[in-house]
């Protein structure tokens, strides 16, 4: 492994430029985040590496950086000279980017790093079905953002070495290739596990995803908003959601506790919705989830960076749990330790014992709902706490939390199920994509039937459930919504519904193409 990851650091210095162009041109640096085929290995251990590769999920500048920046449901605002950071976030939320934008270029790599570990797991000595099985329903969730973001998917063999390009697949090649290779892998995955494992409930709520998003990936123009939703496709996105209920493993708990205990400190134990997630053992400096937008007087002690626009909290009614409330757990009293809520935080904040707090210059810290993204004050923006800090071993613990990276949970499946009944899909069940949507907002302390599903409320739905989780752009484009203008960003050009592919990846493989309009 060493002699791997310095070979892997010796290439990476060529995409910073800090070697000279033609030394990196004679590497002939490998596209897939610069890697450098040297052997196989274990497949336990290489596994477990590709596994470790989802905690890039977690890292608010990369993966995230993507699906959500660039969408309606965030904002990371330059506060006097703080946030600004050469202006990587304006960028994402104006829709500005380039082919050399840090988040695009890290991403490509991450993902691409993950695909490339998984598939050497799949031929490491000792892979039996089910480490080959696991490994491509790993290998298969990077894939999906490779395809969601930039339209192709590149696939190395384990074993070829730098003389050999990539096969390139084009984004319909890569959604029939990735879900017949998933479905290929449901016989040998187990039943249950772990949500931090892989099982037949994690495959099954991707290939979901796979299947409501496939009229997407087989359009010619994504830029257009224009799908055809197959009603084939949306059956069997039903189908594989009813097999993750008939399981029994999962359900969507009522509740303020019911909702955040799913992002709170061993929501991997006490969560029935968590399908797939990230352990705490993988991830470091957690805290970030919530240090990015709480301010530096709030405890934890924040970062003051990223909120919310106020038109985006305006989707929600007042009687949503999901909009904000007190959480306080028989573990975790968190609320009552620091006088914080979870959710959308809005106007004057308080301590623990209802003293109003004020900013590091004296004035009352009441978050505003307005907010601009390149001049503002330290109040400024509706802030916004979905991972609940872990004050259950005392504010102390909030350093070291206990809470695992959510990357596939039950409510999202539900709200996929409705979206393909909506789209033309038939329930066997017999239920419609009204009951399905109540299932999840009588949880959340809203009436059954007060919601007329039509694209605008559907998708404003999947916002108020999913926000902040990663899925904000792909149910933006789904919808036909990514390019329009909303506050803060102008209407964007037709080349923005993908990212550009950096130009490192271009130099190394001629076999792939430039992006339109970049």
């Amino acid at each position: 492994m060493k002699k791997v990851l310095r070979k892997i650091s010796i290439i990476g210095l060529c995409s910073l430029g800090i070697v000279l162009a033609s030394s990196c041109t004679d590497l002939e640096f490998e596209n897939e985040a610069f890697i450098v085929p040297v052997g196989v290995g274990n497949a336990d251990e290489l596994l477990a590496s590709s596994y470790g590769q989802l905690r890039e999920f977690a890292n608010e500048r990369v993966i995230f950086g993507l699906s959500g920046h660039s969408s309606d449901e965030i904002l990371g605002p330059t506060r006097g000279t703080d946030w600004f950071d050469g202006g990587v976030f304006q960028q994402m939320q104006q829709h500005t980017w380039d082919a050399n934008h840090a988040f695009i270029q890290t991403s490509f790599n991450d993902l691409n790093l993950g695909v490339f570990r998984a598939t050497q797991a799949m031929v490491g000595d000792g892979a039996t079905p089910q480490i080959v099985a696991e490994a491509k329903t790993v290998r298969a969730y990077f894939w999906f953002h490779i395809l969601d973001f930039w339209g192709i998917t590149l696939d190395r063999g384990a074993e070829q070495g730098i003389e050999v390009n990539p096969v390139v697949r084009s984004s319909a090649e890569s959604v029939a290739f990735l879900i017949a290779d998933l479905e290929s892998a449901l016989p040998d995955l187990p039943d249950t596990s772990s949500p931090n494992r892989v099982n037949k409930n994690s495959a099954r709520a991707l290939l979901a995803k796979l299947y409501l998003n496939k009229g997407v990936y087989e359009a010619e123009d994504r830029s257009t908003g224009s799908f055809s939703f197959a009603a084939a496709d949306m059956n069997k996105a039903i189908e594989y959601v009813n097999d993750i209920t008939a399981s029994g493993n999962y359900s969507v708990s009522s509740g303020v506790l019911g909702y955040y205990n799913t992002f709170a400190e061993r929501n991997d134990e006490q969560s029935s919705e968590l399908i797939f997630s990230v352990p705490r053992t993988e991830l470091t400096d957690f805290k970030r989830r919530w240090n990015y937008t709480l301010h530096y007087n709030q405890k934890p002690s924040g970062w003051n960076g990223f909120a919310t626009l106020s038109d985006f909290y305006d989707s929600f009614e007042d009687d949503d749990i999901r909009k904000g409330a007190e959480y306080n757990s028989d573990t975790n009293p968190y609320t009552s330790s620091t006088g914080t809520r979870a959710g959308f935080l809005i106007g004057q904040q308080f301590d623990e014992a209802g003293n109003a707090l004020t900013t590091r210059g004296g004035d009352p810290l009441a978050y505003t709902r307005d907010v601009d993204f390149a001049v503002n004050t330290e109040e400024k923006g509706i802030r916004v706490l979905k991972y609940i800090p872990d004050f259950s071993g005392g504010v102390d613990n909030a350093d070291d939390p206990n809470n695992s990276y959510v990357l596939l949970r039950y409510a999202d499946a539900l709200l996929n199920k409705a979206e393909a009944i909506y789209r033309g899909g038939t329930d066997p069940n017999g239920q419609t994509a009204t009951d399905v949507i109540d299932e999840i907002r009588v949880a959340r302390g809203l009436t059954a039937g007060s919601l007329t599903l039509t694209d605008d409320t559907l998708l404003a739905e999947r916002g108020r459930e999913l926000y902040w989780e990663g899925w904000r752009r792909n149910d933006l484009v789904r919808f036909g919504k990514f390019l329009d203008a909303w506050q803060q960003k102008p209407a964007s050009g037709p080349e923005r519904i993908l990212f550009p592919i950096p130009t490192p990846a271009l130099l190394a493989n001629p076999d792939i193409t430039q992006n339109p309009g970049y």
